[in-house]
């Protein structure tokens, strides 16, 4: 369930998230560590979506998984940048209705990312802050495209990218 909570932060509110991720650096491949918040249209911090920290396991095919979900609900996506910059724009669909998304990312190297998005629906604007840092080689036990938290020092996974996700 964690997994479609912070995955779905991620993902879903940015919806395209990084979906022309091809034109995007390639992440370093072990374990990476995000901590994203959501501030609703009022400004406030969302509940349940403050600090959510989750633990991911990426390769080189995995990384443009990760990257890639969700995209196939929008459409007119545009990414562009060079270096360690680069934005993503697009109208996505969401709960029968369109939102437009704008995204910055900031690559410190390959393995640090900076995700600034802002999903602009008719409700107002949802702002999302994402931090996601390498930490080192994959937890023993480990397969690339698992996702989860430590839950008394232990890796909980909740999901693998390669799930399908549930209707």
């Amino acid at each position: 369930m964690k997994r479609h909570l912070a995955g779905g932060l991620v993902l879903a509110l940015s919806l395209a998230g990084l979906a022309h991720a091809g034109g995007l650096p390639a992440r370093a491949p072990g374990l990476w560590w995000s901590s994203t918040s959501v501030m609703g249209p009022d400004g406030a911090p969302m509940p349940q979506a403050q600090n959510v920290v989750v633990l991911s396991c990426v390769d080189a095919a995995t990384d443009q998984k990760f990257l890639l979900s969700g995209s196939g609900a929008c459409s007119q996506l545009k990414v562009s940048g060079a270096g360690g910059h680069y934005k993503i724009e697009g109208v996505c669909k969401q709960g029968g209705g369109q939102v437009r998304i704008d995204e910055a990312l900031t690559y410190v190297g390959d393995k640090s990312v900076l995700l600034k998005a802002a999903l602009k629906a008719p409700g107002g604007t949802v702002t999302m802050t994402s931090s996601l840092h390498w930490q080192g080689p994959c937890l023993p036990g480990m397969e690339p495209g698992d996702e989860g938290a430590m839950v008394d020092g232990r890796f909980s996974k909740s999901g693998n990218i390669n799930d399908p996700l549930a209707p």
